[in-house]
């Protein structure tokens, strides 16, 4: 009578084992296509450029044969194939990571909506430009995955107002949310003023506008402005400074790293101070940030900015900033290979195989690449 019993109790325990395994613990989908800054990710998850495309594709269609609902799953397969996209130039990976992503933002995965705002906001291939769509995805996402929300919005509305050919109905819903105050959208309108010399005291205007409503690109890039008596404006280094405080206390990762090289260089009227940079970089960081992830690496390097000296948090940084995307981190990390250093072991052909693979995405990887003669 034990035999049936002691076999039940094993049953439930695998099904628990599974159960546990399917909620907590990382698949091989997790660990090769996982988002570092999806609120619902299963392990640490790794950079867009990092990804395998080929292990990440396999381990996910693997993942999902057992689970073809799972909306997690379903996001890092898209992922896997936004990677392979991107890194390979195959337009058609694009669209199967628009697929996917769609799949998992109709179960409502705040970072597959954030994802697949960008495809109806660009009309990427498989998706018709419906922006409409993409504000809709993004206020969704909003509730559960505020950062990343945020700033694909932030991105979008730069990214059209910056464009050669904008799209005119997408002009149009920037303007509407500049009139009606929107803090990004003002900022997004201020970019192409730039380009120009004839438009200063509307960039003025308009910059002044943003940064009241808590843009910090526009506080920080304000604060230039006073500091040298551009744009208009007489020059002013208590405004400045002023305006570069309310920079660094926004929500604006790329503004935390401007601010920190600032300081580095001791610009703007600011003292040079290594505290405060290490400070912002870690900030940056913490965010996933690539910026600053990899200043933070250049600091544990050389035991900058009371931090101390380890190669080894530095090799870890920059790998993750490489998988980032970050060109820079790429080639200190290459070198960390090549030269034994960060807890590697002195090893050319791997820096030359590390390098030939980022050189797919980075041009300075490639001149890199031919300097070691790979």
């Amino acid at each position: 009578m034990r035999r049936p019993l002691v076999i039940f109790v094993g049953m439930l325990g695998l099904f628990a084992m599974a159960a546990a395994a399917s909620a907590d613990q990382p698949t091989d989908c997790d660990r090769l296509a996982g988002s570092p800054t999806d609120p619902n990710r299963v392990g640490a998850g790794i950079g867009l450029y990092g990804i395998e495309p080929d292990l990440a594709i396999s381990a996910c269609e693997k993942a999902l044969a057992g689970d073809p609902n799972n909306p997690r799953l379903l996001f890092n397969l898209g992922r896997a194939h936004e990677a392979r996209g991107a890194i390979e130039k195959q337009a058609e990976e694009t669209a199967r990571a628009g697929q996917n992503f769609k799949a998992a933002a109709d179960q409502n995965y705040p970072a597959a909506q954030v994802a697949l705002a960008a495809f109806y906001w660009f009309g990427l291939k498989g998706f018709a430009v419906d922006s409409g769509q993409a504000m809709g995805l993004l206020e969704k996402a909003m509730v559960s995955d505020a950062t990343e929300a945020k700033l694909q919005r932030r991105n979008l509305f730069g990214d059209t107002t910056f464009a050669l050919n904008p799209n005119e109905a997408e002009i149009r819903l920037v303007k509407e949310a500049a009139d009606a105050g929107d803090a990004d959208a003002l900022y997004a309108l201020s970019l192409p003023l730039n380009l120009g010399n004839n438009r200063k005291q509307e960039l003025a205007e308009i910059l002044h506008k943003a940064a009241a409503r808590g843009s910090a690109p526009a506080a920080f890039e304000l604060a230039r402005l006073y500091f040298r008596g551009a744009g208009g404006l007489a020059k002013n280094p208590q405004e400045s400074l002023r305006l570069i405080q309310q920079a660094m206390a926004g929500d604006d990762p790329f503004t935390w790293n401007m601010v920190a090289k600032a300081y580095e260089r001791g610009d703007y009227g600011l003292p040079k101070d290594e505290m405060p940079t290490a400070r912002l970089f870690k900030q940056g960081a913490d965010a996933g940030d690539r910026y600053g992830l990899y200043g933070l690496g250049r600091y544990y390097e050389d035991g900058r900015g009371g931090l101390p000296r380890d190669p080894g948090e530095a090799a870890r940084l920059y790998k993750l900033a490489a998988d980032q995307g970050n060109e820079d981190a790429a080639l200190a990390l290459a070198r960390y290979m090549a030269e034994g250093r960060g807890g590697y072991a002195a090893d050319k052909a791997k820096a030359i195989a590390f390098l030939k693979r980022a050189a797919r995405w980075s041009d300075r990887a490639k001149e890199e690449l031919m300097k070691m003669g790979g």
